[in-house]
This record gives C-alpha cells, sequence and structure tokens, in this order.
C-alpha cells in the first residue's frame, strides 16, 4: 500500500502539468472538430460523417498521451525501450476499439452525435428555407442504411489493404491506416447503437412488454414488498454498475494503452490449421495480436485478487464523489443565471473541473495498473507499444507456422507480416 501511495504521489508530483495540458488539448480539439463536422454536416452529411469520427479520436488521443506520460513513473511498468512517436502510434491504434466500446457504452457516442445533428440541422434548415423536401442529402441525419454501411465497409477495405501492402507505401500512410481505422470502428457502433435501439422499440410496441408492464405495475400496487425488493435490485445494480464496471473499463483500457502481454503464451493463442499466407497471414496476425493484448488487459482485472481491486474501486468511488461535489459546489458558488449564460459557461465550468479530476484518475488508474503487474503471481508483463512488437512464439504459434524450418526462411514470411507493426518499426 506504501508502495502505491508513494507512485500515485510520484504521478501527480512529476506529471500533473503534462496531464492537464493533454487533457485541455483534447477538450479543444473535440469541441472544433464537433462543430466543423456540424457545419460540413449542414452541407452534406456524408462530409460530416467522414469528419465526426476524429472528434472521438481526439479523445482517444489525449487519453493515450496522458498514461504514455505518466509510464515512466510506474516502477513495475516502465520500459527502457519505450517512448517516442512508434509507441504512440502503435498505442492509439491499439486502443481504439476498447476505446470505442467505452466510449459507446456510456453514452458519449451518441452525445456527440445528437450535437452534431443540431448543428447541422440548423445550418441545413437555414439554407433550405427551412423546406424539408429542399435539405436533400444534408442535416446530419444518421440512420441505419446504405451510407454508413457503404462508409463502413470502404473504410474496412482501406484499412485491410494498407496492412497488406504497407511496405510499398509512404512512412507517412499510416495517417490514412489510423483515420480508416478509427472511421470504420467509429461507423461499426454507430450501426450497432442504432440497431439496438430499434430492436427495443420493436419490442416496446410488441404486446409482450404491455402485458410485462402492467404486470409489474399491478404487483407495484398490490404487493408493495415485492415491489421494494425490485426497486432495490434496480438501485443495487446501478451501484454495482457504477462501482465496479466503470474503473475495471479504465483499468482495461490502461492496459491496451501499456501493452499488457502474459508471461505465458494464452489458451487462445494456440489455435492450430495450417500456415496463413499473404494477405491472410497478415489480417490473422494482426487480429491474434489484438485478441491477446485485450485478453491480457482485461485479465489485469482479477489478476490483481479481490483486495487490490477492491481497493482500487474504493479509491475510484471516492474520486468520482469528489468529482461530483466539487462539480455541484462551483455551481453553487456561481449562482443561479439565465439559461443563455449557462448555455455557454456550463461547458468551461465543467472542463475546468475535468482539468483537475482527470488527471487524478489517470493517476488512480495508473497507479491501480503497476501495482497489478507488480504482482509475481500476476503473469503479467508489459511490452514498449500496442501492436508493434516483434513476432514471437505466441504469434507464431497461432498461426502454426512451421518452426523446424531455416531461420531465414522465417525470416522471409516475418518481411511479409503485419504491415502496420513494420511501417512503425521503420518510424
Amino acid at each position: 500500500m506504501s508502495q502505491a501511495l508513494r507512485t500515485f504521489g510520484r504521478i501527480l508530483a512529476r506529471h500533473w502539468p503534462a496531464l492537464m495540458a493533454w487533457y485541455l488539448g483534447g477538450e479543444a480539439l473535440h469541441r472544433v472538430l464537433i462543430e466543423l463536422a456540424g457545419f460540413v454536416g449542414g452541407h452534406t452529411t456524408l462530409g460530416g460523417l467522414l469528419l465526426l469520427p476524429l472528434a472521438v479520436a481526439a479523445r482517444l488521443v489525449a487519453y493515450v498521451a496522458m498514461y504514455l506520460t505518466v509510464r515512466p513513473s510506474l516502477p513495475h511498468s516502465r520500459r527502457e525501450d519505450a517512448g517516442g512517436l512508434r509507441e504512440f502510434a502503435s498505442a492509439t491504434l491499439a486502443a481504439i476499439l476498447p476505446f470505442f466500446a467505452f466510449y459507446t457504452a456510456w453514452g458519449l457516442l451518441d452525445a456527440d452525435q445528437i450535437e452534431f445533428f443540431q448543428i447541422a440541422s440548423a445550418i441545413a434548415l437555414a439554407d433550405s428555407g427551412y423546406d424539408l423536401v429542399q435539405m436533400g442529402d444534408r442535416g446530419g441525419v444518421i440512420a441505419v442504411g446504405v451510407l454508413p454501411v457503404t462508409v463502413l465497409v470502404i473504410a474496412l477495405i482501406a484499412r485491410l489493404l494498407f496492412t497488406r501492402f504497407a511496405d510499398r507505401l509512404p512512412r507517412w500512410t499510416i495517417i490514412l491506416a489510423t483515420y480508416a481505422e478509427v472511421l470504420w470502428t467509429f461507423m461499426l457502433f454507430t450501426l450497432v447503437a442504432r440497431w439496438w435501439v430499434s430492436v427495443l422499440d420493436w419490442f416496446g410496441e410488441r404486446e409482450a412488454a404491455g402485458w410485462l408492464q402492467s404486470l409489474g405495475d399491478w404487483f407495484s400496487v398490490n404487493i408493495e414488498p415485492i415491489a421494494a425488493v425490485w426497486e432495490g435490485a434496480t438501485w443495487l445494480a446501478g451501484i454495482l454498475v457504477a462501482a465496479l464496471l466503470v474503473p475495471a473499463a479504465w483499468l482495461t483500457v490502461a492496459g491496451v494503452i501499456f501493452g499488457t502481454t502474459f508471461d505465458s503464451t494464452p489458451p487462445f493463442a494456440r489455435v492450430g490449421g495450417g500456415a496463413a499466407r499473404g494477405a491472410v497471414l497478415s489480417i490473422a496476425r494482426t487480429l491474434v495480436m489484438r485478441l491477446e493484448g485485450l485478453w491480457a488487459a482485461v485479465a489485469v482485472i482479477w489478476r490483481g485478487g479481490p483486495l487490490l481491486f477492491g481497493v482500487y474501486a474504493l479509491a475510484y468511488a471516492a474520486w468520482g464523489f469528489a468529482e461530483q461535489a466539487g462539480t455541484r459546489g462551483v455551481l453553487l458558488l456561481i449562482g443561479g443565471h439565465e439559461s443563455s449564460f449557462w448555455a455557454g459557461f456550463f461547458p468551461l465550468v465543467t472542463v475546468a473541473i475535468g482539468a483537475v479530476a482527470e488527471p487524478l484518475r489517470v493517476a488512480i488508474v495508473a497507479t491501480a495498473y503497476d501495482a497489478v503487474i507488480g504482482r509475481p503471481r500476476s503473469g503479467l508483463d508489459t511490452r514498449p507499444s500496442g501492436l508493434d512488437t516483434e513476432a514471437g512464439e505466441v504469434v507464431v504459434t497461432a498461426l502454426d507456422i512451421e518452426q523446424e524450418r531455416a531461420i531465414g526462411v522465417v525470416g522471409k514470411q516475418e518481411g511479409q507480416q503485419d504491415a502496420v507493426r513494420r511501417r512503425l518499426g521503420d518510424a
């Protein structure tokens, strides 16, 4: 415990200004990109859709930078060979999928899209003279249809083509690969969220849903103990989500950014089936590496043990309580004002509070992560980056490449592997 407190204090003492700067920069860029995407979406929805994922990516990049900034102060997770643009780009690529999943699950993606729609629709309505017929393909309406599916497919194909032919492309094209990764992931979670909403709406219109609602109302009126138990269970579920799932999700994101690995080959990486070739090898290798990294990051949650995770959850809950209390206190200090005042001032208040609170959250999560890595029985380690590690026994075993071949032959196959990893390695 004393070592964890020293690590926490070291992070704040050494990196608080940098953490605050990265957070403010990410929020400012997120705000600018939302406005830009809304403006473009007011003239063409497709153009707005191509820009909106960058707003989410701005926050992702900020958090990746914050966690990598504190890594040198983590006694068990720092690496002498870590650092630089290579690690930053690789960790960002690795963190895209889990970060977007977290971002969507907690409603942040939906909030961005609502704000994008409000800006785009206001511009489109004004330009069309408030005639809905004249709006056409503008206004920022995102619905399940041909347009988002087409964007997703094209972005995914572009990402796979870069993975296959990166050795023939200029080094700067890694930026395009990252954008393609962000774009197809954004569209995937957007379509899944829209589909889920439509499923819930469909179920809500069924007779069974109405029957269940009436049955619940009958129990609440006639059998109060059952209603009290149900309400208590619902309240407890919400508490468990806030107290356990949210800090666990942040611990997983940190694990992906730091490049968590297993000390030994995980079971799912021992899948046989013959040696892959060409594009299939490249795609399969990238998928296996991502699954391994994500699974190792998730393993951080329970390999630290119930005591360590419980202390971490309590620290996170204390942070959440302090953040809410601080926000409430600042708002009470400002006092009551007109809605026009809060429309412009409230975002500034939340960002200012976040500039103080977010470095504390990063310090708490990073300290807990390092404590888990430091446990001899955790069976976990870190690598310098998220996707650019040299191919080792885990990947070779997973793809069932014959190990009795000459080193030169295997080396030749290595020259045809994951393009993103190779291009970053040349940086």
